[in-house]
C-alpha cells in the first residue's frame, strides 16, 4: 500500500463516519452517541486499572519482603496491610482463635476492591457488538425504506447506504475488543495478585497467633 492509497483510505473513512451521522435519525444518533460512551468510559476502567493494579503488586511485594524479614511497614497501604491491620483489630476485641475464622472477610473485602468495575468492562464488551449490530439492522432498515420511496436500486445507491449502515458495526467492534482485552488481561492480574495475597494468608494467622 502506497502513502497516497492509505491517506485516501482514511480520507474516506473520515467522510464515511461523517456521512452516516448526517443521515442518522434520532434512533441511529443515540446509538452512536451510547457507542461513544461505552468507549469514553470503558478507556477510562482500562486506565484506572492499569494505574490500581500496578500500585497494589508494588506495594504487596514490599510488603510480604518487610514482613518476611519480621518487619510490618505501616505506611505501605496495600490489601495485605489491610488484611493484617483488620486481623489485629480483631483479635484486640474478641481474641486470636476469632480472628482467625474471620479473617477471610478482609480477603474477600480486597477482592471486590480488586474486582471493581470488571463487570462493567464484560458488560461493555459483551453489549458494545449488539448495540453496533442493532445501528447496522436499524440503518439498512432505513436504507431499503428510501430505496423503496425514491423508486431507485441502483448499486452505487444501495452501497452507500449498506456502507453508512455498516458503520455502526464497526464502532461496536472497535468499542468492544479493547474492553474484552483489557478484562481478560486484567482479570488474569487480578487472579495472580489474588494468589499471592492467599499464599501469604497463613504467615499472617501465625503473625497473629505469636502477637502478644
Amino acid at each position: 500500500m502506497t502513502p497516497a492509497s492509505g491517506k485516501l483510505i482514511i480520507i474516506t473513512m473520515g467522510n464515511v463516519w461523517i456521512s452516516s451521522w448526517n443521515h442518522c435519525d434520532a434512533a441511529g444518533k443515540a446509538i452512536m452517541v451510547g457507542l461513544l460512551f461505552l468507549s469514553v468510559y470503558s478507556w477510562y476502567i482500562l486506565v484506572e486499572k492499569f494505574l490500581v493494579l500496578k500500585d497494589v503488586e508494588k506495594k504487596n511485594r514490599l510488603f510480604v519482603k518487610s514482613f518476611k524479614k519480621g518487619e510490618i511497614p505501616r505506611r505501605i497501604k496495600c490489601p495485605l496491610n489491610s488484611i493484617l491491620e483488620y486481623g489485629e483489630e480483631l483479635k484486640v476485641r474478641s481474641g486470636a482463635e476469632y480472628a482467625e475464622k474471620h479473617l477471610e472477610k478482609a480477603f474477600l473485602r480486597e477482592q471486590g476492591l480488586l474486582e471493581k468495575k470488571m463487570t462493567s468492562l464484560a458488560t461493555i464488551a459483551t453489549i458494545a457488538p449488539f448495540l453496533g449490530l442493532l445501528g447496522t439492522v436499524w440503518g439498512l432498515l432505513l436504507s431499503f425504506m428510501g430505496i423503496v420511496a425514491a423508486g431507485s436500486s441502483s448499486v452505487k445507491v444501495v452501497a452507500a447506504g449498506v456502507s453508512e449502515a455498516l458503520v455502526t458495526t464497526v464502532a461496536g467492534l472497535l468499542v468492544a475488543i479493547p474492553a474484552a482485552t483489557g478484562y481478560n488481561y486484567y482479570r488474569d492480574r487480578i487472579f495472580n495478585i489474588l494468589e499471592g495475597m492467599e499464599y501469604l494468608f497463613p504467615n499472617i494467622i501465625d503473625y497473629l497467633k505469636r502477637k502478644d
